[in-house]
């Protein structure tokens, strides 16, 4: 570890000289020596990341580079992009471990497991390097749980105008990780930046992506475009208080007098299938919630399938019997 934080501090320092002798490149351009010490010290930033990559590796270290496509990206800028990606990352990784995620409530261990910690900085397009442990797998080629949760964000990030990838998603993982996905998207698409990310173990990427500011506005846009649609069918005990069969709609009264149902009906209420005004009944009803996915907000439809006489309890069977 201290040989990694040795590189640390000569990645800080080369980076730093690196950046003095380019803000000047533009008042001499001529300058051959300026220009050969500049390509000098991008060389040894070069070597030394070929070495921090390795001593990473044999600690247990992964290496995320994350690149914004500025080359001087304001702090928010900056600190959208980078949270962004964190929070999807995180969410991402703790559906695929525990089940599909609805709402942004981070679980604290998971949130550990998951910390990209900065490294170092690079100049030119304005890099990151972040570090995370992993483990390592018997067989390399195989994905550990964070490699799985990278990837599927990275997946969804290209899905474009691909309204399908994100739905197929939102079934799988859930509508946080999708809305942190919006997030990190929409800012970058405001903030007009890009981003590049590279997951890299030995030198090598093993995941990559790189999306430029209109893309990230293309899949914001998908998103906007996209709505969550869960139906289940439920049987509600109450009071039928208005039905109207000219318009097909009526107004239901649950026990519990906190659910007031309004809805639509087709042949639940006819000439057939008659009804008392007001009356107990057991409604078995179509309960559609559409959710917008870049806002969360939900819109809640009710379609009355049938109507069917309340269970009588005990007590109520014991009072109609006859004395005798």
């Amino acid at each position: 570890m201290d040989a990694l934080i040795h590189l640390e501090e000569k990645l800080h320092t080369t980076s730093a000289a690196l950046g003095r002798l380019e803000s000047e490149l533009p008042n001499y351009p001529t300058s051959r020596s300026l220009l050969s010490n500049i390509l000098s010290l991008r060389k040894l930033h070069e070597n030394l990341r070929g070495e921090y990559d390795e001593i990473a590796n044999d600690i247990g270290l992964d290496v995320v580079h994350y690149r914004i496509l500025d080359d001087r990206p304001s702090a928010r800028t900056l600190a959208e992009s980078v949270m962004g990606f964190q929070d999807a990352f995180s969410l991402t990784y703790e559906a695929q471990r525990l089940g599909p995620k609805q709402r942004r409530i981070f679980n604290p261990g998971i949130r550990e497991v998951t910390t990209l910690r900065a490294a170092y900085t690079y100049p030119g397009s304005f890099g990151i390097v972040f570090t995370i442990p992993n483990e390592r797998l018997l067989i390399p080629e195989m994905k550990t749980l964070l490699e799985a949760a990278a990837i599927q964000v990275m997946e969804i990030a290209k899905a474009g105008k691909e309204a399908k990838v994100i739905s197929e998603a939102v079934r799988s993982i859930g509508k946080a990780p999708i809305v942190a996905i919006y997030e990190w998207a929409k800012h970058n698409a405001d903030n007009r930046a890009g981003a590049a990310i590279d997951w890299r173990r030995e030198k090598e990427p093993r995941e990559s992506i790189l999306l430029q500011a209109p893309e990230f506005e293309i899949l914001s846009e998908t998103i906007e475009r996209t709505s969550d649609v869960i139906e289940t069918n439920e049987l509600i005990e109450g009071t039928l208080v208005g039905a109207d069969i000219k318009s097909k709609r009526f107004h239901f009264i649950a026990d519990n007098a906190e659910l007031s149902i309004r809805g639509r009906f087709t042949d639940a209420i006819s000439e057939q299938h008659k009804a008392q005004l007001p009356a107990r009944y057991v409604a078995i009803v179509k309960k559609t919630v559409h959710t917008t996915l870049a806002t969360e907000e939900e819109k809640t439809v009710y379609f009355l399938t049938s109507l069917e006489p309340p269970k009588q309890s005990e007590e109520e069977l014991r009072t109609e019997k006859p004395e005798t």
